[in-house]
């Protein structure tokens, strides 16, 4: 078990590198469409059909709705539609952008306003990776996608407030095996940053458990 543990990370590492070149695109693509969702925008001639029919019906109850609720809708429906290319570049995407905006020599009140949508956006989408984690080593993969530490932490902490106790104490126990077996492999094999992120981890979810049972 330890060993596919460790195998599983290093895969996934690798197999992150190699596709992470290719997303710059993709991410931008995806960003725009969620704003545009979020704003009623008219969405792009490659949106589906159903997509647009949702939209025009949203705009019909303008009237009706109050302008937040109609956002959160409309962000409700594209992330539940997207929530599968969700991935750690995109959500370096969407910080890259707040940055940009947030640094811009003068903030206006629409680049504000646009700052706002993107926190929210950045909000939710740390949410769904959250809920979305997976099972034992697949997790330590998904985390250690992530370059920034606020990231890794962001997502771990909304995963296991979402999972629960019984989750964190099998993602404890598995980083445990795959420190072990890092422990166990000869030489410079295994890359101290990697080991370093997985000590980390191990450390955040220590710190839940314990708070857990400090307060029950």
């Amino acid at each position: 078990r330890v060993s596919l543990a460790v195998d599983a990370i290093l895969n996934f590492m690798e197999e992150f590198v190699d596709q992470a070149k290719m997303m710059d695109s993709v991410n931008k693509e995806l960003l725009g469409k969620i704003i545009r969702a979020m704003t009623g925008a008219k969405a792009t001639k490659d949106d589906d059909d159903e997509e647009d029919e949702k939209e025009e019906e949203d705009d019909d109850d303008d009237g009706e709705k109050d302008q937040i609720q109609r956002a959160e809708e409309r962000l409700d429906q594209v992330l539940e539609h997207e929530k599968e290319n969700f991935t750690p570049g995109f959500l370096r995407h969407i910080e890259g952008e707040c940055t940009r905006i947030a640094n811009a020599p003068k903030m206006t009140r629409e680049s504000a306003r646009l700052l706002q949508m993107m926190r929210v956006i950045q909000a939710r989408v740390v949410e769904e990776l959250g809920k979305d984690l997976g099972e034992g080593a697949l997790v330590l993969g998904q985390l250690l996608g992530y370059d920034d530490k606020d990231e890794r932490f962001a997502v771990l902490n909304a995963g296991l407030q979402v999972r629960g106790i019984s989750f964190a104490k099998e993602l404890s126990g598995l980083t445990k095996e795959a420190l072990e077996g890092f422990s166990n492999i000869p030489g410079d094999a295994v890359d101290p940053t990697l080991v370093a992120r997985v000590i980390e981890i191990d450390g955040w979810i220590d710190s839940f458990l314990t708070d857990k049972t400090i307060k029950s």
